[in-house]
């Protein structure tokens, strides 16, 4: 492993590395210096975590000290009243905190130090050193997100910050809904089922600035910031998920690919309209724009009538046989996905966060965007995939 990808490993992953180190150590023909620098990486790696939970603890002690974390302001009208506050990631005090605190600058106030330090405490990963972002700036980041990615914003995405486990039943093999005889009990229903884990992938983006350009003002770093991380985060986040729709659909019978080179037929996308099968929520239909425009709008039925209507709501380009029409640029040229959005389950292990380091032979900061997440289709016929032939 290199030192970068030693320097994200959790404890535990440590630990198994380790082990796994010891094992390949006693092989014939091991590299011992590469193998023994990586111990040493791994033991620098644990030490940090360590430093960094001791931190945390000293941290958490103050907090419930209520030496940070609160503030407590005294009204200059009536000495007597006094007003005690709890920071949170929502907190205005920590959005210009975090600001001045990823520009380096020292001249954090009394309540902006607070602010960080308290959701410090509370509301960064274990596993990390950065910063949560201010609720205004993640809320900004998956605004921006939903608008240039559709897909992330159709499918069940949950918010964990944990490790998720679904079911998803394979089949019933007995007991399923049947007639019975009057005062006749169904079967009992035996189901196969099959346990997922979504335990997330790591998805990192990061930007650099220099020294001279960090001199900008709290509100441009916020733009600046909201809009790289989500227009790169956002196409890895979108196209994890339409890689897992094609892994997990299924590719034998809703996998159609047009009989004629470079035309979309209106009997072919029917055909795909009527392969889905689990139903949940409306069906979508996602292509690349150009492939929108070149095969879509101008297709008709048998008849010759327009079969797309142009229809700007919900984010759509329009309407194919009543279903909307968006734009997602992580489909394939020349493919079309349809289905039901809600059938993917992503699960947000980890909310984008920032970390932020400084190059000094350079002269530059790094803004490094973070997030894990991971999907899965629950059910194989809920998408169908059509793929207009290019010929050779």
């Amino acid at each position: 492993m290199t030192r970068e990808e030693i320097m994200q490993l959790s404890a535990d992953e440590c630990e198994a590395r380790k082990q796994a180190i010891r094992s390949e150590m006693d092989a014939e023909g091991a590299d011992i210096e590469a193998l023994s620098n990586e111990a040493d990486t791994i033991l620098e790696r644990l030490n940090a975590i360590r430093e960094s939970a001791e931190q945390r603890a000293a941290l958490a002690a103050k907090v419930a000290a209520g030496e940070v974390g609160t503030v407590t302001k005294t009204f200059k009208e009536d000495p007597k009243m006094e007003e005690t506050r709890i920071f949170s990631a929502a907190s205005p005090e920590y959005r210009t905190g975090f600001l001045k605190t990823m520009l380096d600058r020292d001249d954090l106030n009394e309540e902006e130090r607070s602010a960080v330090a308290y959701v410090a405490t509370t509301g960064d990963s274990t596993n990390h050193t950065g910063y949560v972002l201010p609720t205004t700036m993640l809320n900004e980041i998956w605004d921006l997100i939903d608008d240039q990615h559709s897909i992330l914003g159709d499918i069940n995405l949950y918010r964990t910050g944990t490790i998720l486990q679904i079911a998803l039943r394979s089949g019933i093999s007995q007991g399923d809904a049947t007639t019975v005889n009057e005062n006749a009990a169904n079967d009992d229903e035996i189901n196969a089922w099959a346990q997922v884990t979504l335990s997330g992938k790591d998805f990192s983006k990061h930007v650099n600035i220099s020294y001279a350009m960090a001199k900008m003002s709290l509100d441009a770093l916020q733009a600046f910031l909201t809009s790289e991380i989500a227009e790169r985060l956002g196409a890895a986040l979108a196209a994890d998920v339409v890689t897992q729709i094609a892994t997990d659909f299924d590719s034998t019978n809703n996998a159609i690919t047009t009989a004629a080179e470079k035309k979309l037929a209106f009997a072919e996308v029917a055909a795909a309209m009527g392969k889905l099968k689990n139903a949940k929520g409306g069906v979508v239909v996602y292509a690349r724009r150009e492939t929108i425009y070149n095969y879509l709008v101008g297709m008709v039925d048998t008849t010759g009538r327009p079969i797309f209507q142009l229809n700007a709501q919900n984010g759509a380009e329009g309407t194919l046989i009543g279903a909307p029409v968006k734009v997602e640029d992580a489909v394939a040229a020349n493919v079309l996905w349809i289905g039901y959005p809600k059938q993917v389950v992503g699960n947000m292990i980890q909310d984008i966060m920032i970390e932020s380091d400084r190059d000094i032979k350079k002269h530059v900061i790094t803004y490094a965007g973070y997030a894990r997440f991971e999907c899965k289709l629950a059910a194989a016929k809920a998408f169908a995939k059509i793929t207009v032939d290019q010929g050779t």
